[in-house]
């Protein structure tokens, strides 16, 4: 029934937002700047009353007609609306969105007021967004165009949320210091509303320290300024707070009692990020209660709310308590995942506070599940990041802040009652004189009371004096240096133009002279150039395609030409033997391997020529293919040691074959003669070079007494033809190794 109300109040607001915007388009047609601002006033007493709907929609109203008429400072304070109606909602990205298209018209109106709301604006969204570096530079941006300087509400607003900025990377120093500049300037300004608010921020830095009765007496000041106000929004956030201090003190009653208040606000103003932080509460009531799957239904809700608003900071604390929750209802990959996502965000963050705690229950969990190295590996994270804390952030420090401020506001009320006090005093005393007849003596009690009111108020005038005129003179000084700089640039330029025209003219001259010639040379060598360039390009590719097709040439005649003739040749052998089936037998089994031998070198040759084999990834595959098949069959034991496939080396298609057919002709003699029982073949690279070594523990040689064959003579000519070393090692008895370094030519 109250979500019904609710509802239709909103429908009539709505409607009469926009019967609203028609009266006035009737009424003010011929003023569209009284028209959009008398529009925009109206949003402004809509937004006071929370009812969002109307104001947006009115907002949108103002931004047309604004567009329709060019009245540039209505479209800029349009945007200027929407952005802040968006912000109250926790609609972010559509506060970034409008801020975008503000802060352009802003700056070339020089409305300074809405270029500190945007940056304002841009800050909270920021923090929203984890980038709290960001955000903090927003807001000193913020300041530093005469808001610090006006000490007005605004100026407190930002103070507050520099605080909370600090507060978000576990700062706490600086947050406390911060908030209560603020509280000052909301009471100098009379603003309940941020009081409220500031209460609520201080509560939370006491509670980071530890002093829950601190933060319950703050919190209760909040709600008492909240309820005043009617701030709703701030009362989700305060009776969330409250409830979760009153939990820690066992006081489940009362906790239960503004948790659930809190839902109820957060649910009627229907705000996401609001209600993700009453849910949370909830969760932390039922966890208390150790009813855990409730707590963890309620944990999961506010989760995926911060998660569809990308709200880092939160989330950070949300995953540590959601592992918590999985880990009480055993729920161990769930209770990881959380502790993780925890973890990372906090890093992201930098924020040590929750960071160490991250860790604390990550180390908490191992332990729990009987693993102490893990264990320790996060208590020990834990333990630096907690004692970081402690040297950086002392409870001293903000005790002390507190206490100036109470002794500050203390002095200043004193100041005031004595000069009120001694007012009253002259008064009667004035009075007196005046029943005793004494006139001179009465007259001279009333200059004496002028006189005391005339110097307060020059007190407070001469410092607002000089605020201003110090502000004065800083601008004149400004504007000062900026037409001395303008005049100085405007001199160099009107030079350097003079001197410009002087080159201009002399190289006119010298450019008609040589133009007609120039252009026709420049043609003319343009042309022999391109006909040489695309002579010498069709010649490279005539001699290349030559130099393919006479190697392909020569390795068909020389190798498979000669093994075709051999086959030919075993083949009539076998025919004359068919009597003898042994002899037959022998003569096809050679004309096999002949076969075999010709199958490989045109697999070779195929393979060599295509371009998608130049990495030598695909080289080295080849290789060890080859190597296992060649030492299997000889039951020789191999250790292949190749390169990673991630170093990407390359090689030209006819050194690439070279160096393969070194190997090959290196295995293939390992093979046949060296009756070894186990072998080594490395390849590895540096430095542009590549180097093989193919070693065996079989009978050896003597290489001075033994004369090299062929296959070891045209391994070392394909070595020559590339400037590469190549030695082979032998000692009969202990086998044989051969080296080769092979410099790559890219």
């Amino acid at each position: 029934m109250n979500y019904l109300l609710l509802f239709t109040k909103r429908s009539f607001l709505f409607i009469a937002g926009l019967l609203f915007a028609c009266v006035l388009t009737a009424q003010s047609g011929s003023d569209p700047a009284k028209q959009v601002d008398n529009i925009l006033q109206k949003v402004e007493n809509l937004t006071r009353k929370a009812a969002y709907d109307s104001a947006i929609s009115l907002s949108n109203q103002a931004l047309i007609i604004s567009k329709e008429k060019m009245y540039r400072s209505g479209e800029a304070n349009s945007y200027d609306k929407l952005a802040e109606i968006m912000l109250l909602n926790g609609r972010m990205t559509e506060v970034n969105k409008y801020d975008s298209l503000l802060l352009p018209l802003a700056g070339q109106l020089k409305d300074t007021n809405l270029l500190i709301n945007a940056y304002n604006r841009h800050g909270v969204y920021c923090m929203e967004k984890g980038r709290n570096k960001e955000a903090e530079q927003s807001y000193l941006l913020a300041l530093n165009m005469g808001l610090d300087k006006r000490q007005s509400g605004k100026t407190a607003e930002v103070y507050s949320n520099l605080g909370s900025n600090y507060l978000a990377t576990g700062d706490k120093d600086k947050a406390i210091d911060w908030f209560f500049k603020a509280l000052r300037l909301y009471e100098i300004n009379n603003n309940e509303t941020g009081q409220g608010e500031t209460y609520s921020n201080i509560s939370s830095v006491y509670y980071l320290m530890g002093k829950v009765s601190d933060a319950i007496s703050y919190q209760k000041k909040s709600i008492e300024l909240r309820e005043k106000t009617n701030d709703q929004s701030g009362l989700v956030i305060t009776n969330v707070n409250i409830g979760q201090l009153y939990i820690l003190k066992d006081s489940f009653p009362l906790a239960f009692q503004h948790l659930k208040q809190s839902v109820q606000y957060a649910e009627r103003i229907n705000n996401p990020k609001l209600k993700g932080s009453a849910y949370s509460g909830m969760s932390a009531y039922y966890s208390r209660t150790k009813d855990f799957p409730a707590a963890l239904d309620w944990q999961s809700k506010a989760i995926k709310l911060f998660e569809e608003t990308d709200n880092k900071p939160l989330l950070s604390r949300l995953y540590v308590a959601a592992g918590n929750l999985a880990n009480a209802t055993k729920d161990s990959l769930k209770a990881v995942e959380y502790y993780s996502k925890a973890l990372s965000l906090a890093i992201l963050l930098n924020n040590k506070e929750n960071i160490s705690n991250a860790n604390e229950k990550l180390s908490a969990f191992y332990q729990s599940r009987n693993d102490p190295d893990k264990a320790f590996q996060y208590y020990k994270k834990h333990i630096l990041y907690r004692d970081s804390i402690a040297a950086t952030s002392t409870g001293a420090r903000i005790e002390e802040i507190r206490a100036k401020y109470e002794t500050e506001k203390k002095d200043n009320e004193i100041a005031r009652l004595n000069t009120e006090q001694r007012i009253r005093e002259l008064e009667i005393e004035k009075q007196k004189a005046v029943i005793a007849g004494n006139t001179l003596e009465a007259k001279q009690k009333e200059n004496e009371i002028k006189l005391l009111s005339q110097q307060r108020e020059l007190q407070q005038a001469a410092f607002l004096k000089s605020q201003e005129e110090l502000e004065r003179q800083s601008l004149l000084a400004k504007n000062n240096e900026q037409a001395l700089q303008l005049s100085q640039q405007e001199l160099k330029l009107t030079n350097q133009e003079k001197e410009l025209r002087e080159k201009e003219l002399k190289a006119q001259k010298l450019f008609r002279n040589i133009l007609i010639a120039g252009a026709v040379l420049l043609a003319l060598f343009a042309g022999i150039l391109f006909n040489r360039y695309k002579l010498k390009k069709k010649l490279e590719q005539q001699n290349q395609l030559l130099s393919i097709r006479n190697d392909i040439s020569r390795n068909l005649h020389d190798d498979i030409g000669a093994s075709l003739s051999n086959i030919n040749i075993l083949n009539e052998l076998t025919k004359r033997n068919v009597a003898n089936p042994e002899k037959a037998s022998s003569y096809l089994s050679k004309a096999g391997d002949d076969i075999q031998r010709i199958s490989e070198s045109l697999s070779d040759i195929v393979w060599n020529i295509n371009p998608q084999y130049d990495d030598l990834d695909n080289l080295f595959i080849r290789m060890k293919r080859y190597a296992a098949d060649m030492l299997d069959g000889k039951e020789i034991a191999a250790n292949l040691v190749f390169p990673a496939d991630n170093e990407k080396i390359s090689m030209p298609m006819d050194q690439r074959r070279d160096f393969y057919l070194i190997f090959k002709e290196a295995v293939n003699n390992l093979a046949k003669y060296s009756k070894a029982t186990a072998a080594t073949i490395e390849v590895r690279s540096d430095d542009q070079q590549i180097h093989l070594k193919v070693a065996d523990n079989g009978k050896g040689f003597d290489s001075k007494s033994i004369r090299m064959g062929n296959g070891v003579q045209n391994m070392k000519q394909r070595a020559q033809k590339w400037n590469s070393d190549l030695q082979v090692e032998s000692v009969p008895g202990k086998g044989t190794t051969i080296l080769l370094t092979m410099k790559v030519n890219v």
